[in-house]
């Protein structure tokens, strides 16, 4: 009996020792598993974390409510500012003329550019954007270091005293336009209200120039931009050692102030050298 009592108490002790065992070993389990899944909720968060940041970084993106059953006082801007610091061709000078915003933009880079688009937002005297335009600059591609003429029309007349913005954009040309059109000026007059200029664009190169454009920059005295316009040339399609005329003619308030125009003729494949000429 004392044998077999010992023998119980020791089977009893065992099993109570080998719980315990059991009951230290679930705890550490559940106690490793549940820093486990911890460590990797907090892995998770950080991985959404920065991909979200990054993307944040690499976007434009911004978000405004407005309540529309009140009357807006004050301009109404969002917080998030873009961080994509890209450099932009230069809009040398601009004048707002009514419902149309003239100008020149410049290329200040290396390398040609084109589909060169002016986006304009103009303000009232509360800071209100009242009206918006965009077009595209008049040449096809503008080389490193010159100048194209735009003009914006916009959706209303307005003081020419009104603030606005041209930001710009554009894309780099795969390839630069060899200069193989011979522009000339026969015709440079103005009337009262007019302007005209004609002209002929020949083609030197060995293939036919395609949707032959013609633009003009006309200046004041003092070289700031009065207007802008362009026309293709009649046809349009110009054959190799061929000829086409072309007349820039458009109605100007202005006329009087013009005392330069400077010419540039440009096909999808060929460029030509700019031209200046004095007002009459």
């Amino acid at each position: 009996m004392a044998n077999y009592a010992w023998h119980a108490h020791s089977c009893k002790t065992i099993a109570i020792s080998h719980m315990g065992v059991t009951r230290v070993t679930m705890q550490s389990y559940a106690m490793g598993s549940s820093r486990s899944m911890w460590i990797l909720l907090c892995t998770l968060l950080a991985a959404i974390g920065l991909f979200f940041s990054s993307i944040a970084m690499n976007s434009t993106y911004a978000q405004i409510e407005v309540t529309t059953d009140k009357n807006i006082s004050s301009p109404i801007f969002n917080r998030t500012v873009s961080e994509d610091a890209e450099p932009r061709p230069d809009i040398l000078y601009s004048v707002l003329h009514s419902d149309t915003i003239v100008g020149e933009v410049l290329n200040n880079f290396t390398y040609p550019i084109e589909l060169v688009r002016i986006t304009a937002s103009v303000y009232d005297k509360n800071g209100l954007i009242v009206a918006t335009g965009e077009y595209n600059a008049n040449d096809y591609q503008i080389k490193p270091g010159s100048r194209s003429g735009f003009h914006v029309f916009l959706d209303e007349k307005l003081p020419s005293s009104s603030k606005y913005t041209l930001p710009t954009s554009f894309e780099k040309s795969k390839d630069d336009k060899p200069a193989a059109l011979l522009l000339s000026v026969d015709t440079n007059s103005k009337g009262p209200e007019s302007y005209k200029v004609l002209g002929e664009v020949i083609n030197q190169g060995a293939d036919d120039a395609n949707s032959v454009k013609v633009s003009g920059i006309f200046y004041d005295k003092d070289h700031k931009v009065v207007d802008v316009d362009y026309t293709y040339t009649k046809p349009d399609i110009i054959s190799p050692n061929k000829k086409a005329p072309f007349e820039l003619s458009f109605y100007t308030d202005n006329s009087k102030k013009i005392k330069s125009v400077a010419i540039h003729a440009q096909s999808d494949e060929n460029d030509n050298q700019n031209i200046t000429k004095s007002a009459p």
